[in-house]
């Protein structure tokens, strides 16, 4: 199969969806490429994060098979299929970002706040989703984009994940300052960061 990948936003982020489906498609044999308006493709996948605020999607796809549409940016119903939920990413996608890793170690958030969509989506239970193994293979950088990793269960065992990878992590979320105690500071002391901002 021929798939192509567009990135409604491209906001300078790479978007993780389309690295993940990308890899699962290589993975089965499949050609994978940003989809462009000449030739033919079997599948094309629109991924957005954002809604028309901040992202309009202008793209119409007229020379592919099926159009298949997903993100929050679309609405928050659609979700990854586990066997490409935790397929390493295609980090090639993207030579601009390089020697950087991006993930979820956890998924989810208890607060619910009036500007955020993730406890509607992920649900109000921060929960283990991934081991940091299964994004990062030796980067320099971790961008880390859990929305609430110190309300997970399991924080400080990845928090100790961190730590030993020796890579410069940024919180890219921010770190909930209601939930900081002296046993998970004393952990974060630990993980190379350059700045950390709370929620």
């Amino acid at each position: 199969m021929k798939i192509g990948l567009i990135d409604v936003d491209s906001h300078n982020w790479p978007n993780l969806c389309l690295m993940k489906l990308s890899a699962y498609h290589k993975a089965q044999g499949h050609s994978v490429e940003w989809c462009e308006s000449e030739g033919r493709y079997d599948v094309v996948y629109k991924s957005r994060v954002f809604t028309d605020t901040y992202s309009k999607d202008t793209v119409t796809v007229r020379n592919a098979g099926k159009v298949i549409m997903g993100g929050t940016g679309y609405g928050m119903k659609e979700c990854l299929p586990d066997a490409v939920e935790h397929s390493y990413p295609d980090y090639g996608l993207y030579p601009q970002f390089p020697d950087t890793a991006y993930g979820f170690l956890s998924r989810g958030c208890p607060r619910n706040c009036g500007f955020c969509i993730v406890s509607g989506k992920e649900g109000r239970r921060s929960v283990q989703v991934a081991d940091l193994s299964e994004f990062w293979d030796g980067q320099k950088e971790i961008k880390l984009m859990d929305a609430n990793l110190l309300a997970c269960p399991e924080h400080e065992k990845l928090i100790q994940q961190l730590a030993e990878s020796r890579a410069w992590v940024d919180f890219s979320q921010g770190l909930d300052i209601r939930l900081v105690n002296p046993d998970n500071v004393s952990l974060l002391n630990k993980v190379r960061t350059k700045a950390v901002h709370f929620a």
